[in-house]
């Protein structure tokens, strides 16, 4: 390697005083920098600051970003309440369906001379003493009748013995997507409490307990994945292995995508929303 000429025994050359003003103002201000100070009194006040934060052992300016918490106190109120909810949700309905009723009401009597002029079931003719005829049509209305049906997840658990016993029966479309929800709904419990109790129980300095509530934390993207990869395999489609005749509406004929996102009501989609906060909190710690 060729020595630097440049290198003598004074040591390195200074920096040429224009070349540090083009750089120290990054171009955005071209040629030299005027006055940062409107008096040497002002100049003194700022130099006299400095050295008392170097004496106090101060590195960062105020309100410097590096000094807040990863996780603030009103943060740890939000998550609080995002896994308390969770679990909450439990207790309301996950599922809803409706099924709906024929019933026939009373029958109606009609008489009418001459002709029938009404839509009739059953109809008798009769002949009066002058030859006129006279028709009597019974009437027969349908009326539908609608009931709701609705199921929280703890009730869910409580029948998979009835419940399971129709879905992990049905092919493995809906064998799969029944045990998947029972996992989440195992999550709602244990992921939901653990995160409770480690907002309140880890120890150390605030970015150590950060970083750990963050591992917990992004593991509520689970949840969420499994209803993604539900509602994707809904499509492909599933046969019952009992008969729907007289069954909830929202069943069908055979299981789909309008199936999944039909029973599905606000209690899960309680649970699903808490979950989606506390996973972008994790990413944003």
């Amino acid at each position: 390697m060729t020595e630097n000429p440049n290198r003598g025994a004074d040591g390195p050359r200074s920096i040429d005083p224009e070349l540090r003003y083009k750089y120290l103002g990054f171009e955005v201000k071209p040629g030299k920098i005027e006055n940062l100070f409107g008096s040497d009194s002002e100049k003194e006040s700022w130099i006299k600051k400095i050295l008392d934060k170097r004496k106090a052992g101060i590195r960062l300016r105020e309100d410097c970003s590096l000094t807040e918490p990863r996780v603030a106190s009103y943060e740890r109120i939000v998550l609080t309440i995002t896994s308390l909810l969770i679990v909450f949700s439990l207790f309301l309905p996950w599922f809803s369906g409706v099924k709906e009723i024929e019933i026939e009401s009373a029958p109606t009597t009609q008489q009418q001379a001459g002709a029938a002029t009404g839509a009739a079931v059953d109809q008798a003719a009769q002949k009066d003493d002058q030859g006129f005829s006279s028709i009597t049509g019974i009437k027969k209305k349908k009326e539908i009748r609608r009931e709701y049906y609705s199921m929280s997840a703890m009730g869910a658990l409580a029948s998979i013995g009835d419940v399971g016993g129709k879905i992990f029966s049905s092919g493995i479309i809906l064998m799969f997507t029944g045990f998947l929800f029972i996992i989440y709904m195992l999550l709602c419990l244990g992921l939901a409490g653990y995160t409770i109790y480690s907002i309140h129980t880890l120890k150390g300095d605030s970015d150590t307990v950060a970083l750990k509530l963050k591992k917990i934390l992004k593991y509520s993207w689970a949840p969420v994945i499994i209803w993604v990869f539900c509602l994707l395999i809904s499509v492909i489609g599933a046969d019952y292995s009992f008969n729907t005749a007289g069954s909830l509406k929202q069943l069908g004929s055979s299981y789909g995508i309008s199936a999944y996102l039909g029973f599905l009501t606000y209690g899960f989609y309680l649970s699903l929303a808490a979950f989606v906060l506390n996973a972008v909190k994790a990413i944003e710690i």
